[in-house]
C-alpha cells in the first residue's frame, strides 16, 4: 500500500494559534536538515541543479509533496547556518503567505470563506502592560574600567529608595535592580519616551537603545551611543526561550526591573536582534538582502530581491557594491526608502572592510595590546555618561558633566608621547586649548567659606578706603583754602602794584618840567619798586603752582581710591557665589600648520578618539569634499556638519587635512564655487546655521594662503615644526646600540638638521634594514660614519631636504673626506669634532660672526659679572666656504637645542630670477617647505637691515652674495624651541665686520 505524499506545511506541523503566534515542529525541521546534509555531502550550495536534485530525492524518501511551495520552504531551510535561522525563515515565509493565514491542522481542512485579516494588523486596544522585565547588560569588552563604570555610575543611587544600596554582581544570575539608580531611571525613561512598543514578529529580546543610522549627501553614517563597549537588552524570561514579547506592549510605571550582567549573549534568537547584533552576511545577494530585512524587521525580502534580480538584472552582492551613485539613482523598481536602507548597509560593509584592512597593517606587538588605550576607554565611557545624563536631564539628582574629561585630555597627550611622537612642547599648548571643555559646574561654584573670607577682606578694605578718602577730602579743602588765600594775596599785590604805577604816572605828569636827573631818579625808583612787586607776585604764583600740583595729586589719588571703592561696593553687592560661564569661552576649532612630514595628520586622527570628541566622519582630505556639479560640495559639507545636531550632548568634530584648498583667500579673482564653500564653512561656525557643539580639526602647509575669516574662527593655531636637536636624538635612540654606535648617532643628529619627523622615521628604518641585510653577508659588519651619512643623504634627497644643490649629510660627508685627506697629507690626526661644541660655562648673546678673511669664529658671551666678552676660535684648514662651515654651525645649534631654520643664500634667489615677493616665496618654499614673509626687512647692496626675528632660532647669511642682488625680502619662519635668537653672518671681507657688528648690536638690544 503506497503512502500518500503530504505538503511541507503538514510535515512540519506549521500552525497559527488564535493569538497570532505561529509554531512548527522543531524536531522534524532538524531531522530534515540532517538528512539533506547527509545526502548533499558538503557540496556547493550555489549549485542550483544539484541542490534541487537532492531536495527532490529527499522528498521521495520522506513522502513530501513535490510542489513549488515545498521546494521554496525546504530551500530556505537548508541554506541557513543554524536550526534557529531555518525556523525563522520558514515562519517568516509562512506569515507572509496569503494562502495560509488561517490555522492549519490537517491537509483535509478547507479554508474559510471569509479569510481573517493579516497577522500584521494588530489591534491597538490590546496593549499589554508588563510588570516584570529583565535588563541584560552585555559587556563587549573585558576592560576593568567597564566594571568600575557599571558600579560607580550606572548603579549610583541618585534618588531615595527603600532598598539598600547594592553593588552589581557578575556571576551570571538575575538580581533585582535597585530603585533610584541611574540605570533604573534610564530604562524607565527610555520606555516612557518610546511609548507603545510594536513588534511585527515574535521577539524574545529587545534592544533598549538603537544606534544613529543615516545616509546623507556625504555617505552613510552610524554612531553607537555605547561605543561597542556594552549593550542593554530587555527580555521577559531567560529560562524559557518560547516566551516572547507581546505584539504590542508597554512597561508598567512601577514595574519590577531585574538585571543580569553577561559577557556573551546566547545564540538563541540571535537573528531577532536589531542593528546592534552584527551585519548581514555577504556570501550572496539573497543572503545579504534577507539579513537586511531581518534586521529591519520589514518582511520586504521577496519584493526587494525580485526588483533587483528580475527588474534591475543585479544577481550578485559584488555587483551591488560596485554600483556608483548614478546607477543607484537609476534603480526605479524600489522605493526611495528601500534604496536608502540597502545603500546604507552596503556603505557600512565597505567601511567595515576598510577598518579590517587597517587593523591588519598594525604590527603584531600592537595587536597583542588592548583594543582601547587608557585615554580612549575613559573618553568613551565619559561620552556614554553624557548620553545617559542627557536622557535624564529632567530627573532629580542628576548632575551635569563637562564636555570632556580632564583626565582624558592629560592622558591623551601623554600616550601620544609614549607612542613615540616628539612634540617639542606642542602638546602643552594644545592642552590649554581644550581646558575650557573640562570645566565643571562645581568648579564654577565659589566656596562659601572663601567667599566669606574675601568679603571680610573687602569690607575692611572698603572701610580703609573710606577713611583715606575722608582724609583726602580734608586735604583738598585745606589746599582749596590755601589756594584761595594765595590768589587773594596775588590779586592784592597786583592791585597795589597798579596803584603805585598810577601814582608814578600821575607824579610824572605833574612834574613835566623836572630836570632830567630827577626824572631819571623817579624812573629808577619805580623800576626798583616794580621789580619788588614782580618778585612778590611771582613768589605767590610759585606757591599757587605748588599747591595746585599738590591739589591735582590729591585729587588723582582720591579718584583712584573712589574708583576702587566703587568696584569693591559692586563686588559686595553682586552675587559672587558662582563664576559666570560666559567667561569660559569654548573654542570652535584649531589649525595645525607647518612643513610636510611633521605628524599633523597623525595627531588629528588620534586626538578626537583619545579625548572624547565624536567624529562626524572619517578623517578627510579637502579634496574628498570636492564634487563636479555646482552646489554638491556645499551640500556635502553642510550635511556632514549638521550631523552634530544629532549628538547635542557631545562635542563633535570634522577633521580635514589640507584645509587651505577648501578655504583659500577670497579676492576679486575668486571663483563663485570657492566662495560658496567658504560661506558654508563660516555659516556652521558662529554663522546663521551655527552648530554650537561642532569643532574643526584642520591642518595645512600654507597658512598664509587661507581665508582670514576662517582663520579668525580657528582660535587655536599650532605650529608643528621639524624635531629639535634633542627630539632628533630621542628618535635616533630608537635604533639599538648594536646597530649604531653613540658617536655616529651624535653625528646623525647634526646631519639630520631640518629633517622632518617622517624623514627621521624613514632614516631609522633604512639604517635598520641596511644593517640586517649586510649582516647576512658579513656577520661582523658594523655601520661606519660614512655609511650612516650616505643613508641620511638618500633620505634627504627622497624628502627634498636640500641646502642649495646638496643635502646637509652629503656636505658633511665631503667634510669628512677632506679632513681625512688633510690628515694623511699633514701626517697628523684630525681635530676632534667636539671642538665644534660651545662651552657650557657661559651665557650666550646669540651673536656669532664667522670671518673667512681672518680665519676665525667670534662668539659673544656674558660672563659672571654680566660683562660681555668675545671668544675667538680658529677655523680648520678644511673650512674655506659656507658648505664646509655647516657642520660647525649645526653643531652649535645642537648644543643650544636650536634648529637650523634658514640658510639664506642670495645667489639662489638670483639664479631663480626671484625678484618679486611671490617668486621669492615659492623659491624658498621649494628648499625649506615653509617660509614666512616679514613686511620690512631687506638686503640691499652693503646695507644690512636686520629682520624682525621674533622667536627665530638660527639664521645664517652668506654675506658674499650681498654684492650680487638688491632689494630682496627675507622669508623666515619660527621654530625656536628655547626661545633663543641666533644670527650668524658669514663675512668674506673685513669691510663688513664693523657694519654687521653695529647692526647686530641694535638688533640684540
Amino acid at each position: 500500500m503506497s503512502t500518500e505524499n503530504i505538503p511541507i506545511l503538514t510535515y512540519l506541523s506549521i500552525t497559527k494559534h488564535p493569538d497570532g503566534n505561529v509554531a512548527l515542529d522543531k524536531e522534524r525541521l532538524r531531522f530534515l536538515r540532517i538528512k539533506f546534509a547527509q545526502s548533499y555531502q558538503g557540496n556547493d550550495l550555489d549549485d542550483d541543479h544539484l541542490r534541487r536534485q537532492t531536495i527532490e530525492q529527499l522528498f521521495e524518501n520522506l513522502h513530501i509533496m513535490k510542489d513549488t511551495m515545498s521546494l521554496d520552504y525546504v530551500d530556505r531551510a537548508i541554506r541557513e547556518r543554524s536550526d534557529s535561522d531555518a525556523e525563522f525563515e520558514i515562519l517568516e515565509k509562512f506569515r507572509g503567505s496569503v494562502q495560509y493565514l488561517e490555522p492549519i491542522t490537517s491537509p483535509e481542512k478547507k479554508k474559510s470563506k471569509n479569510p481573517p485579516s493579516s497577522i500584521n494588523q494588530i489591534d491597538e486596544k490590546k496593549v499589554k502592560l508588563l510588570n516584570d522585565i529583565i535588563c541584560v547588560i552585555h559587556k563587549k569588552s573585558p576592560q576593568s574600567e567597564i566594571n568600575d563604570f557599571i558600579s560607580d555610575f550606572l548603579f549610583q543611587q541618585v534618588q531615595p529608595s527603600a532598598q539598600s544600596k547594592s553593588v552589581p554582581l557578575y556571576d551570571g544570575s538575575v538580581y533585582p535592580l535597585p530603585r533610584g539608580t541611574i540605570l533604573d531611571l534610564f530604562i524607565r525613561q527610555q520606555m516612557i519616551d518610546r511609548g507603545t512598543i510594536t513588534f511585527m514578529r515574535p521577539r524574545s529580546r529587545f534592544c533598549l537603545v538603537e544606534p544613529i543610522s543615516l545616509t546623507d549627501e556625504f555617505d552613510s553614517w552610524t554612531f553607537d551611543h555605547f561605543h561597542n563597549l556594552f549593550d542593554f537588552w530587555l527580555t521577559i524570561d531567560l529560562t524559557n526561550n518560547k516566551n516572547h514579547f507581546p505584539n504590542q506592549w508597554k512597561l508598567y510605571a512601577n514595574a519590577e526591573i531585574r538585571y543580569i550582567i553577561v559577557d556573551q549573549l546566547s545564540d538563541i534568537d540571535a537573528d531577532q536582534t536589531s542593528k546592534n547584533t552584527g551585519r548581514p552576511t555577504t556570501k550572496s545577494l539573497e543572503s545579504f538582502l534577507r539579513g537586511i530585512c531581518r534586521i529591519e524587521d520589514n518582511g520586504k525580502f521577496s519584493e526587494w530581491f525580485k526588483a533587483l534580480v528580475e527588474d534591475e538584472n543585479i544577481h550578485t552582492y559584488s555587483h551591488l557594491t560596485n554600483l556608483n551613485q548614478k546607477e543607484w539613482d537609476r534603480i526605479e523598481k524600489l522605493p526611495m526608502n528601500a534604496l536608502k536602507t540597502i545603500k546604507f548597509y552596503v556603505d557600512r560593509e565597505k567601511q567595515t572592510v576598510e577598518e579590517r584592512k587597517t587593523k591588519r597593517n598594525v604590527d603584531s606587538s600592537q595587536r597583542k595590546e588592548a583594543s582601547y588605550s587608557k585615554a580612549e576607554i575613559r573618553a568613551n565611557l565619559h561620552m556614554i555618561k553624557l548620553y545617559v545624563i542627557r536622557q535624564l536631564e529632567d530627573q532629580d539628582g542628576i548632575e551635569t558633566l563637562p564636555k570632556l574629561d580632564a583626565y582624558c585630555v592629560e592622558k591623551a597627550f601623554d600616550e601620544m608621547r609614549e607612542e613615540g611622537y616628539e612634540d617639542d612642547g606642542l602638546f602643552d599648548e594644545m592642552k590649554l586649548f581644550f581646558q575650557p571643555l573640562t570645566i565643571t559646574d562645581d568648579e564654577l561654584t565659589i566656596d562659601s567659606s572663601l567667599l566669606i573670607a574675601l568679603n571680610k577682606e573687602q569690607l575692611a578694605e572698603k572701610r580703609s578706603l573710606e577713611d583715606e578718602i575722608t582724609t583726602l577730602n580734608d586735604s583738598l579743602r585745606q589746599e582749596e583754602n590755601s589756594l584761595r588765600q594765595l590768589n587773594e594775596q596775588c590779586d592784592t599785590a597786583k592791585e597795589k602794584r597798579n596803584q603805585d604805577y598810577q601814582q608814578y604816572k600821575l607824579d610824572s605828569s605833574r612834574n613835566e618840567n623836572r630836570s632830567y636827573r630827577k626824572q631819571l631818579e623817579a624812573d629808577q625808583s619805580w623800576a626798583k619798586k616794580s621789580d619788588e612787586w614782580k618778585e612778590k607776585i611771582n613768589s605767590v604764583n610759585r606757591k599757587i603752582t605748588q599747591h595746585e600740583n599738590k591739589f591735582k595729586d590729591i585729587e588723582t589719588d582720591k579718584m583712584a581710591k573712589e574708583n576702587l571703592l566703587k568696584i569693591i561696593e559692586q563686588n559686595l553687592s553682586a552675587d559672587n557665589s558662582k563664576i559666570d560661564n560666559r567667561l569660559i569661552k569654548l573654542h570652535r576649532g584649531f589649525i595645525m600648520y607647518g612643513p610636510p612630514g611633521t605628524g599633523k595628520s597623525v595627531i588629528m586622527s588620534k586626538l578626537a578618539k583619545k579625548i572624547g570628541i565624536a567624529m562626524l566622519g572619517p578623517p578627510l582630505a579637502a579634496g574628498e569634499l570636492e564634487r563636479p556639479l555646482v552646489g554638491q560640495s556645499e551640500a556635502i559639507i553642510l550635511d556632514l556638519c549638521m550631523r552634530g545636531n544629532r549628538l547635542p550632548h557631545l562635542m563633535c568634530c570634522v577633521s580635514i587635512d589640507e584645509i587651505d584648498s577648501l578655504a583659500p583667500k577670497r579676492d576679486e579673482d575668486s571663483s563663485e564655487g570657492k566662495v560658496a564653500k567658504i560661506s558654508v564653512l563660516l555659516s556652521v561656525i558662529e554663522g546663521i546655521k551655527d552648530v554650537s557643539n561642532l569643532m574643526f580639526f584642520s591642518a595645512t602647509n600654507r597658512l598664509n594662503m587661507m581665508d582670514e575669516a576662517f582663520l579668525r574662527r580657528m582660535s587655536g593655531k599650532f605650529f608643528v615644526g621639524r624635531p629639535s636637536s634633542d627630539a632628533r636624538k630621542r628618535i635616533l635612540d630608537g635604533i639599538p646600540k648594536v646597530i649604531l654606535q653613540p658617536n655616529i648617532k651624535e653625528k646623525l643628529s647634526t646631519a639630520t638638521t631640518n629633517f622632518s619627523g617622517a624623514a627621521l622615521k624613514a632614516l631609522t628604518s633604512a639604517i635598520t634594514v641596511h644593517y640586517l641585510a649586510q649582516k647576512r653577508l658579513n656577520n661582523k659588519y658594523e655601520i661606519r660614519e660614512e655609511d650612516a651619512l650616505i643613508l641620511a643623504d638618500r633620505t634627504a634627497r627622497q624628502y627634498q631636504l636640500f641646502l642649495g644643490l646638496n643635502t646637509l649629510p652629503r656636505l658633511l660627508l665631503h667634510n669628512l673626506d677632506n679632513r681625512r685627506l688633510l690628515s694623511r697629507n699633514a701626517n697628523h690626526g684630525s681635530r676632534d669634532s667636539t671642538e665644534f661644541h660651545l662651552p657650557e660655562t657661559y651665557r650666550f648673546t646669540g651673536k656669532i660672526i664667522i670671518s673667512l678673511h681672518d680665519k676665525c669664529v667670534r662668539t659673544e658671551v656674558i660672563q659672571k659679572n654680566n660683562q660681555r666678552h668675545i671668544i675667538e676660535d680658529s677655523l680648520r684648514k678644511t673650512e674655506e666656504n659656507l658648505q664646509q662651515l655647516l657642520e660647525r654651525i649645526t653643531s652649535y645649534g645642537n648644543d643650544r637645542n636650536v634648529q637650523l631654520l634658514q640658510l639664506i643664500d642670495l645667489n639662489l634667489l638670483s639664479s631663480k630670477g626671484a625678484y618679486d615677493e611671490k617668486k621669492i616665496f615659492e623659491t624658498l618654499k621649494e628648499r625649506d617647505h615653509l617660509c614666512w614673509s616679514c613686511s620690512g626687512p631687506k638686503l640691499s647692496g652693503r646695507e644690512f637691515a636686520s629682520p624682525i626675528l621674533n622667536g627665530l632660532g638660527l639664521l645664517v647669511l652668506n654675506c658674499f652674495s650681498l654684492w650680487k642682488i638688491h632689494n630682496q625680502y627675507l622669508y623666515l619662519y619660527d621654530e625656536c624651541k628655547e626661545n633663543e635668537k641666533w644670527i650668524i653672518p658669514l663675512l668674506w671681507t673685513c669691510l663688513f665686520y664693523f657694519a654687521f657688528n653695529e647692526k647686530l648690536e641694535k638688533y640684540r638690544c
